[in-house]
């Protein structure tokens, strides 16, 4: 049984192509079903995730075929996008099963390997082939390595040369992720000492204002020229563009609340972007000082479907209201779970860097195959059972928190 869960975690990590979005992960994920639905329901919010991803699902053809008196539809743009669903909830679902009978490491392990196995046969991005290719491989393999060996002083000194390794890669996001990681790995360890406990709810604070130092704090160091001058010359240019160096970088933010604004319920799976969408995206992406005139925006962004550079925004056009559910979901179980890790002291670097990862991804990142690899092992790396400590004192935690 663990070689078969060892050899699920790499098929559905690999992501081999069987035809136009169907890969062999999906196949499996199919035929595990009934081995993995009742994990991921006895988990906390593992339900809520289940159940509002079927009706995402179903939304997407709905809203497709609403959409069609007054929009283009592609068959193959609904087929594609839906299949980006199932391979997220069925990756959730395989993995959390694998992680039952292998354990948190060794499915990190064997997912990190499947990372790496599709780095290989889906080419190398020559722009940046750390960036977009080996990062995400490496650093899951990295510390689920440094996880089995239980050692804090094996574990930091990782988490550091990885992010110096990002950030002199220009791969500042990730750079910061894991600098983040590494002071909450101190952290737990060192308050655990000297208070002998914490709560969940003073862990999120912590998460918080930790992010909130490392992310201001690399920032100074790239402004400073740490990382080369084309990093801070860069960085300068997107602060002085829209007054932030996260609006500067991420421009699509301004098309996706425009468009969500303007439509709420979301437009479809297989539904084309309209003139009068392309007109409102530019708009909110002008107010941030952004020229939306070229190629990237009309057919990168808009020119089959939507895709505006974010997890949150692009389950909200593509599947509606029940998409962006089930994504704040996720993101509450993972961000409790990994909190209750922390405050019990037994949270990993790698479960912290996911943890940061899938917020990250989730507003600024697209939904593809990358952003949604790190989601499906972040949740089923994170999740706990509802009979769990978790579920007992989560109601005491608000109670307690400041006494």
């Amino acid at each position: 049984m663990k070689a078969v869960a060892a050899l699920s975690c790499v098929i559905v990590a690999a992501r081999v192509t069987l035809q136009q979005g169907l890969t062999a992960g999906i196949v499996l994920s199919v035929l595990l079903l009934p081995v993995w639905i009742t994990v991921l329901w006895r988990q906390r919010g593992g339900s809520m995730i289940l159940g509002l991803g079927v009706l995402a699902l179903v939304s997407g053809f709905v809203l497709t075929s609403f959409a069609s008196s007054d929009h283009e539809v592609s068959d193959s743009l609904l087929q594609m996008t839906t299949f980006s669903l199932v391979t997220l909830l069925g990756g959730i679902g395989v993995v959390l099963w694998a992680r039952s009978i292998l354990g948190p490491a060794m499915t990190a392990l064997w997912y990190g390997t499947g990372l790496l196995i599709s780095v290989a046969t889906h080419g190398l991005d020559p722009v940046n082939i750390w960036k977009f290719d080996l990062s995400v491989p490496v650093i899951v393999i990295t510390l689920a390595i440094a996880m089995l060996s239980h050692r804090l002083w094996i574990e930091l000194p990782l988490l550091v040369l990885l992010a110096i390794v990002c950030a002199l890669n220009d791969s500042r996001s990730a750079g910061s992720m894991l600098l983040v990681a590494a002071v909450l790995v101190t952290w737990q360890s060192v308050a655990g000492r000297l208070s002998g406990g914490s709560t969940t709810v003073r862990t999120l604070s912590v998460f918080g204002f930790v992010a909130v130092i490392g992310y201001f704090s690399l920032q100074a160091f790239i402004l400073e020229g740490w990382f080369g001058t084309a990093a801070a010359t860069r960085s300068e240019e997107q602060i002085a563009q829209s007054g932030s160096l996260l609006l500067g970088g991420r421009p699509e933010i301004g098309a996706s609340t425009e468009l969500i604004a303007a439509n709420p319920f979301g437009f479809g799976a297989g539904t084309l972007a309209n003139g009068t969408d392309l007109l409102v995206a530019k708009t909110g992406m002008a107010r941030l000082n952004y020229d939306p005139n070229n190629g990237y925006v009309q057919k990168y962004m808009f020119g089959e479907g939507f895709e505006v550079h974010s997890v949150l925004g692009d389950l909200w056009l593509r599947f509606g209201l029940f998409g962006a559910a089930m994504l704040i979901v996720m993101l509450v179980a993972v961000a409790l779970g990994t909190a209750n890790q922390v405050s019990r002291r037994n949270a990993t670097g790698l479960t912290i860097f996911l943890t940061i990862q899938i917020f990250w991804d989730s507003f600024f990142a697209p939904l593809f195959s990358t952003s949604i690899s790190t989601a499906v092992l972040a949740v089923a790396l994170v999740l706990a059972p509802r009979a769990s400590a978790l579920d007992r004192t989560i109601e005491s935690e608000f109670v307690s928190f400041g006494r």
